[in-house]
Formats: C-alpha cells, structure tokens, sequence
C-alpha cells in the first residue's frame, strides 16, 4: 500500500515539473523578416532585415535602421522583388543583398506596401 503511494507521489511531482517547464519556460519567437522601404531612385524598394538581426542593432523600435544607419554602420538587407507566379498571383521573394551606409538613413522608413503593377 504504501509503495503505491510513493508511485502516486512520484508520478505528481513529475506532471508538475514537466508542466511548470512547458507553461513557465519563455516561448522562443521565430526569427522572421521586417520590412521597410528603401526610396532610392523613383519608386520605393521593399527591403528586408531578419527580427533577430535588428533586435541586435541598439535603440527601439524600427528606428534601429536609421540610427544605425547615421551612426556610420553599414548594413547587409535583402532587396526584395514582385515576381508573377505560374498561376497568375504576384509574389514578393528576395532577389539580392545589398549594403546600406549613412546617405541611406533618411531614405529608410519602416513597413512596406507591395506596388502591383499595370497589366
């Protein structure tokens, strides 16, 4: 009788522990893409930086880009590109790196609008 009870006791301390661990442990967040427009030239460019690279830069918020940018960091983007699928849709996919120095801070603002074009 008793070495059914300990088997209980020891069966209730691991359902804590292993749900204490699952609830309390810091879900971690998948590093994804945050976009800003790059305004060179006559119409704006969707760029994009990795989540975990930007929250490395110091500051806050979207302004990390362009503090950084006038601070004299140069910094690697992807330059994204419309490209028109087989099934007729529009999809936004990268086409290249490039590099950002500090004439770029001003030029930087943060979100994207996807332009289609005229068909």
């Amino acid at each position: 009788m008793l070495s059914d009870t300990w088997k209980l006791i020891a069966v209730a301390i691991c359902l804590v522990l292993f749900t204490a661990d699952t609830v309390l442990k810091p879900q971690d967040k998948p590093n994804r893409m945050v976009f800003f427009e790059l305004h060179r030239g006559e119409s704006p460019t969707v760029i994009g930086v990795m989540r975990d690279d930007l929250v490395k830069l110091p500051g806050r918020g979207a302004a990390r880009i362009h503090d950084a940018l006038a601070r004299g960091e140069t910094l690697t983007v992807w330059q994204y590109e419309l490209k028109k699928t087989e099934d007729g849709s529009y999809q936004e996919v990268p086409e290249r790196q490039i590099q950002l120095g500090a004439a770029d801070a001003p030029l930087v603002t943060f979100g994207a609008r996807i332009r289609l074009p005229n068909d």
